[in-house]
């Protein structure tokens, strides 16, 4: 399965860490402007982790990402 496979609000674990997949959205970088990103919302911390869209051809497993 591939990272773009994930869907809206499914939960996954990453290295470990349970999050929620949020899906697409407009990410501020400093002093760049904004991009598009994969977006994760880790349940413990509350922090975001963050892919690029052409990661999304990489598969889960070799993300280290299993679905819950």
């Amino acid at each position: 399965m591939k990272l773009s496979d994930v869907k809206l609000g499914q939960k996954v674990s990453m290295n470990g860490i349970l999050a929620e997949y949020k899906g697409i959205q407009k990410v501020k970088i400093p002093n760049f402007g904004k991009v598009e990103k994969r977006v994760f919302r880790t349940d413990e911390t509350g922090d975001y982790l963050y892919y690029n869209l052409n990661d999304g051809s990489k598969t889960l497993k070799s993300e280290k990402i299993k679905l819950l």
